[in-house]
Order: structure tokens, then sequence, then C-alpha cells
């Protein structure tokens, strides 16, 4: 799943993005990067990120 995807399908999970400060929220490389791409660029744990990404989806944070 690509982050515009995620984004479009849980639009609660921009607001992990926002916190972290990632510019992923309107990227043209978003349409092509997924989390995994995003975590390895900003130098985030996947796991971290998947959890509090899942944590705002489910809070509605």
């Amino acid at each position: 799943m690509t982050i515009n995807d995620l984004l479009r399908q849980y639009p609660r999970a921009t607001s992990v993005f926002i916190k972290r400060m990632m510019l992923c929220i309107g990227c043209p490389a978003a349409e092509f990067h997924t989390l995994e791409d995003a975590a390895m660029l900003y130098g985030f744990p996947l796991g971290d990120l998947s959890h509090e990404i899942e944590t705002a989806i489910a809070e509605g944070m």
C-alpha cells in the first residue's frame, strides 16, 4: 500500500505524519512510496511508525 493509499483509506493517519514532521502529505513520491520506504527515509523504526498509525486510526486521533 502506498502512502497516498493509506491516507485516502485512513485519513486519521495524517496526524502521525504531521506529528513526526514527515513531509509525505502532498509529496509526489507518496503515490509510489510505501510506509516502509517512508520509515527508512526518515530513520524511524517501521514497527514504531506502524503502531502509531494503527493507534491513531483506532482512537480517531
